[in-house]
């Protein structure tokens, strides 16, 4: 992994802790479990110093080790699409998003619904999310 995916892989997973995204964990001594990320740390561990660090409930790993599950931008059903483009379109044509801070309010459903829209997925640095995982069909 470059640092420059690393840094990628690090602003994706800080912003989608609120909603519970979950990783498939390299070295982990259940290959098939599938974890939920609680934290997101720079390491103070000596040997490691330098990295960020990602924790579950009972373990840590190297952010290199952890893959998302994330959706693919085509898995957006028809229901969500009407419903993200409402959020898009409080904006309004004639509106300044900067008033409100709505800007980032795209972003937040894109992360709340665990879409992959960095494209990470075809990078290699995610997984796609199984169906029904997060609770979509």
């Amino acid at each position: 992994m470059t640092p420059e995916e690393k840094q990628l892989l690090i602003k994706d997973l800080s912003a989608r802790l609120l909603y519970g995204v979950q990783a498939k964990v390299d070295g982990h001594n259940n290959p098939l479990r599938i974890l939920g990320i609680e934290r997101l740390n720079k390491s103070t561990w000596a040997w490691k110093k330098g990295t960020y660090v990602v924790s579950f409930w009972n373990d840590t790993k190297c952010i290199d080790q952890v893959k998302p599950y994330l959706r693919p931008m085509t898995s957006m059903t028809e229901e969500e699409r009407k419903e993200f483009w409402k959020v898009v379109d409080n904006y309004g044509s004639d509106s300044n998003a900067f008033d409100g801070f709505e800007l980032g309010d795209d972003v937040d459903w894109l992360n709340e619904h665990h879409f992959d829209f960095r494209g990470l997925i075809p990078m290699g640095l995610a997984l796609e999310a199984k169906e029904g995982m997060y609770g979509i069909k």
